[in-house]
């Protein structure tokens, strides 16, 4: 099993720290695929999803070359029937919401949950994903104005930068945070201060006990992220907490096949960082 939003929410179910709102559009195979239960056997996880009958759930076939490069065969599926969802219908509560994060999908999806979290008033993740090249100037300058974090690889950061002309202390007028992933170089937090200085942080990768596959591992640190934003974490704490779950997402094969609780999240942060938050001890 897989999908961005599917892995995220795999991670959080593993960590169990608050309910957490799977929406998206699915097609007439996901229940029998297995994806449904294979899902909600997490209590934690609310499965929020339209079941369009007429189309097959997206599918990704990821073929890994013996330096972990990928390739990636992608069928969209139902997946593209996600801009006809209304979030002011699903989300009955908003106030209730710590985040969202608005991640890879149709430029039309983005943009419509971009504009329906606005009005809905919960704090939004940009992430953009691999279809950022795809994304007009004035669509992706609109949705980051909507936006408190971008969130992309190298890459996905370059090429947000070079779609819209702006570097990245521009770009932080729009957002308060960016947070770029650099593989095995570990991450970086870009933020600028009430003074309008920038500041940037390296942030290292956490040693993971083996490594089989990568797959999955960025969207793992996304479900820290937002575990460490949920128990108002530091941005810093909350990216290091990133970088821990990931960890453990390359320690098997597949993007939801790794097994790990809150206390193995604990040891590895201390091992990793030399001590651990507050807010993870008192869980």
């Amino acid at each position: 099993y897989g999908g961005t939003a599917g892995n995220i929410a795999f991670n959080l179910g593993l960590l169990n720290i608050s309910k957490v709102s799977l929406l998206g559009s699915v097609g007439k195979d996901f229940e029998s695929l297995g994806y449904k239960s294979h899902i909600t056997k997490f209590k934690n996880i609310e499965l929020n999803v339209d079941v369009r009958e007429k189309f097959f759930t997206a599918a990704c076939y990821i073929v890994n070359d013996i330096k972990a490069n990928q390739m990636i065969i992608f069928h969209g599926g139902a997946l593209d029937e996600s801009k006809n969802i209304d979030l002011r219908q699903k989300i009955q509560n908003p106030e209730q919401y710590v985040y969202a994060i608005n991640s890879t999908q149709g430029i039309e999806a983005m943009t419509n949950f971009s504009e329906q979290l606005e009005e809905l008033k919960i704090p939004m993740i940009f992430d953009p994903g691999q279809i950022t090249p795809l994304f007009p100037k004035n669509i992706l300058l609109d949705i980051l104005k909507k936006s408190e974090i971008l969130i992309g690889n190298s890459f996905e950061i370059n090429q947000v930068m070079k779609k819209t002309d702006l570097d990245e202390q521009n770009i932080l007028k729009l957002v308060k945070t960016i947070i770029k992933t650099k593989g095995l170089e570990g991450s970086e937090l870009i933020y600028k201060s009430d003074s309008e200085k920038i500041f940037r942080v390296e942030i290292p990768i956490a040693k993971a006990e083996k490594i089989i596959d990568t797959t999955g591992a960025g969207d793992g640190y996304r479900a820290g992220i937002l575990t460490g934003l949920i128990l108002d974490m530091t941005l810093l704490d909350s990216c290091r907490l990133g970088s821990i779950v990931s960890s453990f997402v390359i320690e098997t094969s597949g993007a939801q096949t790794q097994t790990y609780n809150i206390k193995d999240v604990r040891k590895r942060f201390l091992d990793t960082y030399n001590y651990v938050p507050p807010e993870l001890e008192n869980l």
